[in-house]
């Protein structure tokens, strides 16, 4: 991979005030602000928000209205998700994130280009949906085309670090940086950011987490007992990093 003097910015994944605060302490540049990350992140809640924007300028807000790695929606979903854009919008956020796949496991072009115009002018971030797609190549062309500005991926495999997940993400590097932003994430951390930093990325995407335990109360099946909180520590020891 290739080398940079750029500094590489960092996008700090959260789904809670406390994490948000830590994040921002710890010096990440922007923020993805989700609800339930144990979900891989949905559609925050209106009030998260509103407190983040308090704190921090870069605001990217997930719209994913429910969990399931299918990324295949319905009428319905589709509605629910515009409308929340439609919400986000008036407040003024920096960006949404969203994807959306065929039952074929490619782009959902028509879903896409309603989210994209839905959200003009705010900048829209196709999501790891990207991972599923069966030809990356074709599909990154397809998200380009659609107006998507950036691309956060894991390379296709289950951490951005591993070998296999390298080389597409260098592919994408080399042959589309010039046309969206290519951003990798899923299993960075404080070992291995400084692969992507040399490889002369623009921005990583982490969410620098450790598990909180909550007490346990009851046997209900309420939900669990653990959370994802960002360490403050980790973002700092990456933002050293990049």
């Amino acid at each position: 991979m290739g080398s940079s003097k750029q500094r590489t910015k960092l996008e700090v994944c959260i789904d809670s005030l406390e994490s948000a605060r830590n994040a921002i302490n710890g010096g990440a540049d922007e923020l993805e602000v989700c609800s339930s990350l144990v979900e891989g992140g949905l559609t925050p809640t209106p009030g998260l928000v509103k407190e983040i924007m308090r704190m921090i300028p870069k605001v990217n807000v997930m719209i994913r209205c429910r969990g399931g790695s299918d990324f295949c929606y319905t009428p319905d979903e589709m509605e629910t998700m515009l409308a929340d854009i439609e919400v986000y919008k008036e407040f003024g956020v920096d960006r949404f994130v969203f994807g959306a796949l065929t039952k074929e496991q490619e782009i959902d072009k028509v879903n896409c280009v309603k989210v994209v115009n839905n959200a003009h002018p705010i900048p829209v971030t196709f999501h790891r949906a990207f991972d599923l797609c069966k030809e990356p190549k074709v599909a990154v062309e397809d998200i380009i085309s659609l107006g998507f500005k950036r691309i956060l991926t894991s390379g296709q495999q289950p951490s951005a670090a591993d070998e296999l997940a390298l080389q597409l993400l260098d592919l994408l590097l080399k042959n589309y940086n010039d046309k969206i932003e290519i951003m990798p994430g899923a299993g960075i951390n404080c070992d291995n950011a400084t692969l992507f930093f040399k490889s002369g990325f623009s921005i990583i995407h982490s969410s620098c987490k450790r598990i909180k335990r909550l007490p346990e109360v009851g046997d209900l099946n309420m939900g669990g007992n653990e959370m994802y909180v960002t360490d403050e520590n980790i973002v700092k020891q990456i933002k050293k990093i990049t």
